[in-house]
């Protein structure tokens, strides 16, 4: 009786053994694992994009833009400037309408303070349509009174890419602390301001922004929603940033008899002389 008593005693000893060298085995797979996934992880995978296109706007009307390329922009001065974005087929989830909104205001006080522009319009999103092209702005330039428009468009990417702290959602608790999801946003902005009647672009400026992040897979979404939005505002104000360079040489542009356009004055308005450093810089 003893002896079968000492044997069940070590059997159970031993099956204690084997079940903590099993749980060993098992975390020390699972480090294994992760430390490959590192080191030979897949290229991140594209999580969302947004984009409106300004070439697919106006691609329908190559037609009428080949008939009109001799034409030499007659700007009448001071302008009637419309701003607008080119239509997106998200709509409006990735950039809300509120947001282009406080764009275009933020772009079209720099226009205001020039004197050769004497009114401004913002056109919401609903007054373009897909492919509608310059008969699209034609339109436009009928209801608004506008003699140019800036068409603004972006195109934003995330992409998703899974880290090593991954092996920690096996645990419930893990999941919802370790930020293991790796979130990269990238973000462009453009402007390009089009003479209507000519189908001329006047000219253009672009902003970039880039975010990089993490997340848990609990709140991905939200922060992924968030890094979103604020790559927006961010490539935003890069974009106001340069197009202040743009707008300084456009006014040149105007001023200058050198201009690559013809200027029609309207009664009672006088351009003014170009300063000393102005015409130094357009020499």
């Amino acid at each position: 009786m003893a002896l079968k008593g000492l044997k069940q005693k070590l059997t159970a000893l031993l099956n204690e053994h084997i079940e903590v060298y099993r749980c060993l085995v098992v975390l020390c797979l699972m480090a294994l694992f992760a430390f490959i996934a590192s080191c030979t992880k897949a290229p991140p995978k594209l999580y969302t994009n947004y984009k409106t296109s300004m070439i697919r706007f106006l691609d329908s009307d190559q037609s009428t833009i080949k008939s009109q390329e001799d034409m030499e922009p007659e700007i009448t001065v001071p302008l009637k400037v419309g701003f607008a974005f080119a239509p997106s087929l998200d709509y409006g989830q990735g950039f809300p309408e509120k947001e282009r909104m406080n764009l275009m205001q933020e772009i079209a006080s720099q226009f205001k303070e020039y004197k050769f522009v004497e009114s401004i319009e913002l056109i919401p999103s609903l007054y373009l349509e897909e492919g509608g092209g310059f008969s699209n702005l034609d339109t436009l330039k009928q209801l608004f009174d506008i003699d140019v428009i800036m068409l603004l468009s972006y195109d934003q990417s995330q992409f998703q890419d899974t880290g090593a702290w991954s092996i920690t959602y096996w645990t419930i608790i893990g999941a919802y602390i370790v930020k293991g999801e790796k979130n990269d946003t990238h973000t462009l902005m453009d402007a390009a301001l089009f003479h209507i009647p000519s189908r001329k672009m006047l000219f253009r400026a672009s902003g970039t922004n880039h975010i990089k992040n993490s997340a848990t897979p609990i709140n991905l979404s939200e922060q992924a929603r968030e890094d979103s939005l604020s790559g927006f505002r961010q490539a935003s104000s890069d974009l106001t940033q340069n197009l202040q360079a743009k707008l300084y040489n456009f006014r040149k542009a105007i001023r200058s008899s050198a201009g690559k356009f013809k200027l029609k004055l309207k009664p009672g308005y006088e351009l003014e002389p170009l300063t000393e450093t102005e015409e130094k810089e357009t020499d």
